[in-house]
């Protein structure tokens, strides 16, 4: 068969594309099922919840890390402070590092060896040192030749540390 013009093979059936599908008048309506609807949001669900688990483990990793780094900056501060005094801050019984009002953060900042001192990420310093699920900075001193710091991890992320309550002296 041959078209003599284009609007002679346009008309041809060959070449006519099925038209959308229309509601029907009398029945039911085209579109989505219920059934549809629910695996739909299900699936949503699903993804929305893997993404939440993702994120928070994240944050618990990147607290960790946190931790890790305040720790550094706390003992830098400390040999800062002894090489200036030849002695660290006496605290005789542990105290939660606060940042301002415990007896580490007042010594630290008057004598400039650090600018603040940090707290906790997650803790803010609310908690009770060696507590189960409470993260806080710790400090004891009790001669001034030696200290004890200790803090708590959530995770196993950090190289050679698990979660829990970890410590370090001079």
């Amino acid at each position: 068969m041959k078209f003599e013009t284009q609007k002679e093979k346009l008309k041809d059936s060959r070449f006519t594309f099925p038209r959308p599908r229309r509601a029907k008048r009398g029945g039911h309506a085209a579109g989505f099922t219920l059934i549809e609807l629910l695996v739909v949001v299900a699936i949503i669900a699903m993804i929305t919840s893997f993404i939440f688990v993702t994120m928070q483990t994240a944050k618990a990793k990147n607290r960790d890390a946190r931790r890790e780094e305040d720790s550094k900056q706390i003992q830098n501060a400390l040999n800062l402070y002894e090489t200036n005094a030849r002695r660290f801050p006496l605290c005789a019984t542990e105290v939660v590092i606060d940042g301002a009002n415990d007896c580490l953060s007042q010594v630290l900042i008057q004598a400039g060896s650090i600018a603040g001192v940090p707290t906790d990420p997650l803790g803010k310093s609310q908690g009770t040192c060696g507590q189960a699920g409470s993260f806080v900075y710790c400090y004891q001193s009790v001669d001034g030749f030696s200290y004890t710091v200790r803090y708590a991890l959530e995770t196993g992320t950090i190289p050679g540390k698990s979660a829990g309550w970890q410590s370090f002296s001079p």
